[in-house]
């Protein structure tokens, strides 16, 4: 079946700049400039200065460029840009790039700021690093090295540094604990309670955690942090996606955990290169000693910009301030949208589907059921026709959590090195089990957001809202009338 979209570029880009306050057309970037400070910001800021000539000066430089643009129906995946950031976050990055400072001072000060913000325990602070996984990088260089600036030039070579053992969970190895081993250290698997006691040595640093699997688990994070308190080991909690609940932000830290990250350019919608560590001041100031801006460090290539920082403070402010039940309002809003455009084709909304309490990426899903004695066409069939919409895809078939993979040797496989982990850690948002934007139903549970489950019904589709901005809903209700237009009749 071919569903080709009667979309032009110029109408499509039309549609794109009534919605972002005409960013897109060139003529107007002059105006949009002199308006007053005071009107109100567009989904996508305003304009600085514009651009007449070369790169930019068309207003679509994703044209210029050749790349197709996709409308996040995804979910915070990397690979296809993460989150959008506000007006205001972005605003931040340019007030940040009006001076000069010193990096560390700047990042001192933002970590104390965050422990306010955060209601962070006594004696914790903060540290913006380049994403979650520079904090893994970074916090487990600094438990190794501590303050030796002999040990921080030597990662990842361990030698003659006491303590290099990370003890983890079978259930909790994942693509991510690769920034732990890239440090130096040792992973240890262990799968019950007595194991892990166990495999405690003089070597052994820390007990590593994974916040999203700990449902798979054999030792809850309590456990963990007891037996780890008990032998005077660190502990670190890998929340990268994991939330809102916003209050995760100060009861993780308050559990007792050393060292916690979050994603910065997930649900708080900071920068995509940023993320957040929030853990002992100590350990914290080891941390920063082992990553950019100082030289000769493992962390050195975890680089963050002043003016990512000051943008991702404004973001994590915004997210901590958030009425989250006015922001789901906003998400059924926006599914209403497309739910009315497409009943008249027999496809019917299906119960929002949420859990306040997932272990992560927590975010309302929604679904739609097709009549097949209506329309003949499938749900995967929908969803691919949108992600072929042309000049601007609709969300991805192909933007696989994992990423770009290179080849194996003639007899080797993904499992012959990575048995038991979970390769695909990064997944989209599912919708029930059913055809969903990244991974068609699969089993996600990564940071970028959860797969659907089992049941599939071909009749259905599916997607989440938290990632469009304004007006987008309208568009995706548009380009579904067409679909289902276009649809042969049953």
């Amino acid at each position: 079946m071919s569903l080709k979209s009667a979309l032009s570029r110029r109408s499509f880009l039309s549609g794109l700049s009534a919605m972002t306050g005409g960013l897109l057309i060139p003529a107007e970037l002059e105006a949009k400039a002199k308006k007053s400070k005071s009107a109100p910001a567009s989904v996508d800021g305003s304009p600085i200065v514009p651009i007449k000539t070369g790169l930019g000066s068309t207003g679509d430089i994703y044209a210029e460029l050749g790349v197709r643009p996709l409308i996040n129906i995804n979910g915070t995946v990397t690979v296809i840009g993460g989150s959008v950031m506000s007006p205001e976050t972005m605003e931040l990055m340019r007030l940040g790039n009006q001076h000069f400072c010193l990096i560390d001072e700047l990042e001192v000060a933002a970590g104390k700021w965050i422990a306010k913000l955060c209601k962070s325990p006594a004696g914790y602070t903060g540290l913006v690093t380049g994403g979650a996984a520079a904090a893994l990088v970074v916090g487990y260089a600094g438990m190794m090295t501590e303050d030796w600036e002999n040990r921080i030039r030597q990662l990842p070579d361990v030698t003659g540094i006491p303590k290099t053992e990370v003890i983890i969970q079978k259930a909790h190895r994942y693509p991510f604990d690769h920034q732990i081993r890239q440090t130096g250290a040792t992973l240890v698997e262990v799968e019950t309670k007595e194991q892990m006691i166990n495999a405690i040595n003089p070597k052994t640093l820390a007990i590593h955690y994974l916040n999203i699997q700990s449902d798979r688990g054999q030792v809850n994070g309590p456990d963990t942090i007891e037996i780890a308190k008990a032998h005077n080991l660190y502990t670190f909690n890998d929340a990268a996606a994991d939330v809102p609940p916003i209050e995760r932000l100060w009861t993780f830290p308050e559990q007792g955990w050393d060292m916690v990250t979050w994603s910065g350019g997930k649900d708080m919608k900071g920068p995509q290169a940023t993320g957040l560590l929030i853990g002992k001041e100590q350990l914290m100031s080891y941390a920063l000693l082992n990553m950019s801006p100082q030289e000769d460090r493992i962390g050195r290539p975890c680089k963050v910009g002043k003016e990512a920082i000051f943008a991702f403070l404004k973001a994590l402010e915004q997210f901590v301030n958030q009425d989250y039940d006015e922001t789901l309002n906003t998400y059924d809003n926006r599914a209403k949208v497309i739910s009315d455009a497409i009943a008249k084709f027999g496809v019917t909304a299906l119960p929002r589907e949420f859990n306040p309490n997932a272990l992560g990426n927590v975010t309302p899903r929604y679904s739609w059921q097709i009549d097949s004695t209506k329309v003949n066409i499938t749900g995967q069939q929908v969803m691919q026709a949108l992600a072929d919409t042309q000049p601007i895809g609709i969300g991805s078939m192909g933007a696989g959590a994992s990423g770009m993979r290179g080849r194996w040797p003639e007899g080797m496989s993904e499992s012959d090195v990575q048995e038991g982990v979970n390769t695909s850690y990064e997944g989209g948002t599912g919708t029930g089990g059913q055809v969903t934007a990244d991974n068609n139903g699969g089993q996600g549970r990564g940071r970028g957001g959860r797969g659907g489950r089992g049941n599939r019904d071909p009749h259905v589709f599916g997607f989440s809202m938290w990632q469009l901005k304004d007006g987008e809903d309208k568009i995706i209700a548009d380009r579904l009338v067409e679909i289902f237009t276009q649809a042969p009749k049953a």
